[in-house]
């Protein structure tokens, strides 16, 4: 019997180790872009328009249904025109939508192929901030869990209607 519980505490903590391992180098990558995109937030934005040519959806799920947008952006000054580029956001077929175009840089938009719409067009200045807190604060929340579940405090608290001490007939009252 001893050994089956050394052999599951010793799965437990590989398990802990490699969300440790996965959710620490998630936060480093966010960062990461997030300098990227801070260190190149002057360069030069282009604003045109982009016409959907092409629309492929993922099947439909309970939460709805992702799709990818293709076609041609021309630039309002018209010295700028991309074909077959994808679109960061959402257009109803066959219509036309204002995005931009940031090109340069390790992760520009000529690189990845990509417009944004005007709520994405500055995201990468706030969203892989807001990403790195939020893997940083599940790893938090799931390190005190695991840390109270290891001190014997599962039961959701010493006030808890669930934990022994609150029952009338318990030693503790």
């Amino acid at each position: 019997m001893l050994r089956w519980v050394r052999i599951r505490d010793g799965v437990r903590a590989t398990g802990h180790a490699l969300f440790y391992v996965i959710m620490a180098s998630v936060c480093a990558v966010f960062v990461v872009i997030g300098v990227i995109e801070l260190v190149g937030r002057d360069r030069a934005t282009y604003w045109g328009t982009f016409s959907e040519t092409s629309t492929v959806c993922d099947p439909p799920s309970p939460r709805g249904s992702a799709c990818t947008y293709t076609g041609t952006w021309v630039s309002d000054d018209g010295s700028i025109v991309k074909t077959d580029i994808t679109l960061d956001g959402s257009v109803h077929p066959g219509r036309s939508i204002r995005a931009s175009y940031q090109p340069g840089g390790p992760m520009g938009d000529d690189v990845n192929n990509i417009v944004h719409t005007a709520f994405w067009s500055k995201a990468g200045l706030w969203f892989p901030w807001v990403a790195a807190v939020l893997f940083a604060a599940i790893t938090w929340y799931q390190h005190r869990r695991w840390h109270r579940e290891a001190r014997g405090h599962h039961y959701g608290g010493r006030h808890s209607a669930l934990h022994p001490s609150s029952h009338p007939s318990s030693p503790d009252t």
